[in-house]
């Protein structure tokens, strides 16, 4: 679905299950809870607003339009904006389940995806929301490049104000496209905006654009026709802009903020402090490198393979992630249907072995690569400076570069700069064989611009996308898990918890972290008289 996230500080909400048919795809449609969400008690201020701190500068793309916007991260605002045609639970029941958005339930027969919608659905203008609606963002979203999901859709038939049906391509991935819908890939929006998106967005989520400072405030106002009102008690949200760090903790102390996406290097100071409270939940995302794969080194199988042993993952947690996170032997953690226990926990950091590799392959004095990250990203910059030095007695000469996050795509992709990219992949829930489309289809936008299309991989993530069902999917990804560490086709290096800090005088109701960053879950939470 995407390139990766960074984060600037890869779905939502529940009715009733989709039929299924066939394929049995399993959703329970059920709210989810984080790791230790916080119960505040105190009367709702029905005209309080919350303030969010947020990078803006380094998390939004400065484009309200979904479909040409070219920061993945954007999602956190403009999920507020516009509600999408599926959703995920927050907490970790988002790592296990997709819940009904707009769409109330489907069916699947073979390749046909039929989508019911709830009746009654308007815009925040009062504009009805029709099956038309959603079939013409789609086709408009599905223009980016970076929606690479939307592909598998051959055609659409609105066939009547509620009813959307779905041809897909062979072989079909009904489960794959269900959970991009609850993406930015199935934001639904008000087709008349579309020329003025941008900056006049017109959504169905649970709130609408007040007004935009560019690089200081996102100011939304709670929408009157949002078809779910209850589960929200804001008024409204203004995402303030806010770099991570000391300064958000402090402005979070202050009373400038309500809320902050808290980095695990200030968990310290936050914990430390009574008035603040935190909620953590733990996710399947996790940190990277991605490997350029058309051109030297990387080009070459075995210098890849040897750049695994180089990490020290378990050194990297404990520094970066201040032990919160875990180490990535491999791109899914223990608790995932894709782990693969035979691989285990073989990758520990072994740089004489690396370094073997490296002579075997053909490079006895070793090599040298350049790696990129988004500048402003204190956790890349941690990560890298930690990993040059873990990777030069393993023969590897790590330089690294700080590209402005929003010159990324274009720099790192689109022209091909730096042999590797350090990014975050941000949880698929319960579509594992997600993590890998983009980076191993024919289709894939990073599998383009990294010539890492591999059909290998392909095969297993199209037999894995029948379903979101954990026993078809856990088999096909615990292969490609130990094909990933075997050919160095990534290096997973650290699964990232998400945590929310907010001031507990001010916030009251149950705080529950997302599944992942980039991402903001205020359901049932209210500015306390």
């Amino acid at each position: 679905m995407s390139v990766g996230s960074h984060r600037g500080g890869r779905r939502r909400r529940a009715a009733a299950v989709g039929v299924l048919g066939a394929l049995a795809l399993v959703l329970v449609a059920c709210g989810g809870g984080g790791a230790s969400p916080q119960a505040n008690a105190g009367a709702p201020n029905p005209n309080g607003v919350l303030r969010f701190g947020v990078d803006l500068n380094s998390g939004f793309s400065g484009d309200f339009d979904p479909g040409t916007g070219t920061n993945d991260c954007s999602f956190q605002e403009l999920s507020q904006i516009y509600s999408s045609i599926t959703d995920e639970p927050p907490g970790t029941e988002g790592n296990r389940t997709i819940l009904p958005g707009l769409a109330k339930s489907w069916q699947i027969a073979g390749s046909t995806l039929t989508l019911h919608l709830r009746p009654g659905l308007k815009f925040s203008d009062g504009t009805p929301l029709t099956a038309d609606d959603v079939m013409q963002s789609i086709n408009h979203i599905r223009k980016s490049p970076l929606r690479t999901s939307l592909l598998s859709i051959v055609s659409m038939d609105p066939t009547n104000a509620t009813t959307l049906v779905l041809q897909l391509k062979q072989p079909p991935t009904p489960g794959d496209l269900l959970l991009a819908f609850s993406f930015l890939d199935g934001m639904v929006m008000d087709p008349s905006s579309f020329p003025d998106a941008a900056s006049h967005p017109i959504g169905a989520g649970p709130f609408a654009l007040k007004s935009y400072q560019p690089s200081s405030e996102i100011a939304l106002v709670a929408n009157k026709n949002y078809f779910d009102k209850s589960a929200y008690k804001l008024a409204g949200v203004d995402f303030v802009q806010l770099s991570a760090g000391p300064q958000a903790i402090g402005a979070l102390i202050d009373g400038a903020v309500d809320m902050i996406e808290l980095m695990p290097t200030d968990y310290p100071a936050a914990k430390g402090n009574p008035n603040i409270g935190i909620a953590i939940t733990p996710s399947y995302e996790y940190m990277l490198m991605q490997l350029r794969e058309n051109s030297p080194p990387f080009n070459n199988a075995k210098v890849r393979a040897a750049l695994e042993y180089g990490i020290d993952r378990a050194a990297l947690n404990k520094v970066v992630l201040n032990s919160l996170g875990q180490p990535a032997y491999q791109p899914f953690p223990s608790s995932s249907p894709g782990y693969n226990p035979q691989v285990g926990n073989r990758y520990t950091y072994k740089p004489a072995t690396a370094k073997a590799m490296l002579a075997q392959a053909g490079f006895p004095h070793g090599v040298s690569f350049n790696l990129a990250f988004p500048a402003g990203e204190q956790e890349y910059e941690n990560a890298a400076e930690i990993m040059k030095n873990e990777l030069a007695p393993a023969g590897f000469n790590m330089s690294i570069t700080q590209v402005p996050p929003q010159d990324i795509l274009q720099d790192v992709y689109e022209n091909h700069e730096a042999n590797a990219s350090l990014i975050e992949n941000s949880s698929n829930g319960p579509d594992l064989a997600n993590n890998f489309e983009s980076s191993y289809e024919s289709t894939g936008f990073v599998a383009q611009a990294l010539g890492s299309v591999n059909p290998a991989m392909t095969t297993l993530i199209e037999k894995a996308s029948n379903s979101i069902s954990a026993t078809v999917q856990g088999p096909y990804m615990r292969q490609a898990s130990a094909m990933v560490m075997s050919q160095g086709l990534e290096v997973p290096i650290l699964f990232v918890p998400e945590i929310v800090a907010y001031n507990k005088s001010r916030v009251g109701g149950n705080v529950v972290a997302p599944i992942g960053n980039c991402k903001a879950n205020l359901q049932g939470i209210y500015i306390k008289k």
